[in-house]
């Protein structure tokens, strides 16, 4: 337990950075996928697809969805014993795993959060 920190566990920077990356691109994958759902004939949203208006109409779901995945990251291998192994970043094969997961990770918490969001009033943005 050398390599141990409290803030990151035993994962090294570069490599939980990394993670966030791959999570990153999950929830800009999922955001995406959620977009096309939009009605551009209503007055509430652009005709044309805007990136600004896509993050400012979902800021609270992208924040929470960060702060998850961040929690999420620093506690894999206790969340999913077995699975995220320190041993497993010695090896470019258990490092794609961990990568991989990542990814999955920022695209199945997004998703969960927008399917939150369209069968409640949580995280609604008000649209003026």
């Amino acid at each position: 337990m050398e390599n141990y920190s409290f803030l990151l566990g035993f994962i090294p920077a570069g490599m939980f950075f990394a993670m966030i990356g791959f999570a990153t691109v999950g929830v800009i994958v999922a955001l995406l996928i959620d977009s096309t759902k939009r009605d551009p004939n209503s007055p509430a949203t652009p005709v044309k697809f805007s990136p600004w208006f896509l993050i400012k109409d979902n800021w609270k779901t992208i924040l929470l969805t960060f702060i998850s995945i961040i929690v999420t990251l620093r506690f894999v291998s206790s969340v999913f014993p077995g699975q995220f192994t320190d041993a497993d970043l010695a090896t470019p094969v258990g490092s794609e795993k961990w990568l991989f997961g990542s990814f999955l990770i920022g695209l199945s918490y997004n998703t969960l959060l927008q399917y939150l969001k369209e069968k409640s009033e949580f995280l609604k943005s008000k649209r003026t």
